[in-house]
């Protein structure tokens, strides 16, 4: 269900309360009237109030193509648009692959995709939606634990909140290439491909770029920005592999995703819960301190590899 639609329902019956109350009493049919909107109005809101509601996803550019709030160039907003919504299908996929991605086209969702809904409020860009997820789509693999094999991951809105998060951390990153390198490798390397095509759009414009998701913003605020993004996504030496180690997880904080595990052999390793593990709190009550099989994505990149733990399983299992 739309959330505009919900929002203008709640509109619609405010306006009517107002009216009714301002009224006179000698206003006998306009009462009538309006009583009988005001109940259609509440009977449509009881029918759809409880339905799964579409996220909200605001994109606003700025910079050379755009027109203060009047215009933006029609080739650059079809470009970026595309190039955004090419990138959350990258993500996506990523998250829900059980290998690396190679080469191939990617899988695209025929029955679900983001939605131009309105212009962006004040602004030039655009204000989208993602539909509710149906009641057939499944959970990416890598989030699937012995606890919550019932609990729905939306694997759509989690690619748009990483693809967001990476854009942010890059952007603003002040610190070394090695924390720059670190968040570029949590994502799959095609889908980091994607992210920097997506912002080279932005550089070559000219553009800059603000974007607003479940509550969370990041915004490209000059040229400087954009092209340190471009920069730090390029991904030429990026290489990645699965591993699986019979071990132990030994430690995971919630927040930052990082993780310590033990393996059979006694070796310390450490990194990052992969973006596909969407509840960490649930895998680490599920795993910590208890033999499993343990599956990584490794990352090579810049001389350095990093791992990143997206699964765990009763030993033997494969």
């Amino acid at each position: 269900m739309s959330g505009n639609e919900l929002k203008f329902i709640r509109t619609e019956i405010g306006t009517l309360t107002r009216f009714l109350r301002d009224l006179r009493e000698d206003e006998v049919i306009e009462r009538l009237q309006l009583e009988r909107r005001l109940a259609n109005a509440r009977e449509r809101l009881a029918e759809i109030e409880h339905l799964p509601k579409a996220r909200s996803l605001s994109i606003v550019f700025g910079g050379s193509p755009v027109e203060g709030r009047r215009s933006m160039d029609a080739g650059f907003g079809a470009a970026a648009l595309k190039a955004f919504v090419d990138v959350v299908e990258a993500v996506r996929a990523g998250l829900m692959a059980d290998e690396p991605m190679e080469g191939g086209r990617l899988p695209r969702l025929k029955e679900r995709s983001l939605r131009i809904v309105d212009r962006a409020g004040g602004s030039c860009g655009f204000e989208l939606e993602l539909p509710p997820l149906a009641p057939e789509e499944e959970p990416p693999q890598g989030s699937m634990l012995p606890e919550a094999q019932e609990r729905r991951v939306d694997a759509y809105a989690l690619a748009i909140e990483t693809t967001l998060a990476l854009i942010g951390e890059v952007a603003t990153s002040s610190s070394s290439d090695e924390a720059t390198s670190d968040a570029v490798a949590e994502m799959h390397r095609r889908a980091a491909d994607k992210v920097r095509a997506f912002v080279k759009v932005l550089a070559d414009h000219g553009a800059l770029f603000a974007a607003e998701f479940e509550g969370r913003q990041v915004r490209l605020n000059s040229d400087e920005e954009v092209r340190r993004v471009v920069d730090a996504l390029n991904v030429a030496d990026m290489t990645e592999r699965e591993d699986e180690v019979e071990g132990m997880l030994i430690g995971a904080l919630p927040e930052s995703r990082v993780f310590e595990c033990r393996s059979g052999d006694g070796t310390l390793i450490k990194g990052k819960i992969d973006r596909s593990v969407a509840d960490v709190m649930a895998f680490k009550a599920a795993w910590e301190n208890k033999e499993a099989l343990l599956r990584f994505r490794v990352v090579s990149s810049r001389g350095k590899e990093r791992y990143f733990l997206k699964f765990a399983s009763a030993p033997g299992r494969r």
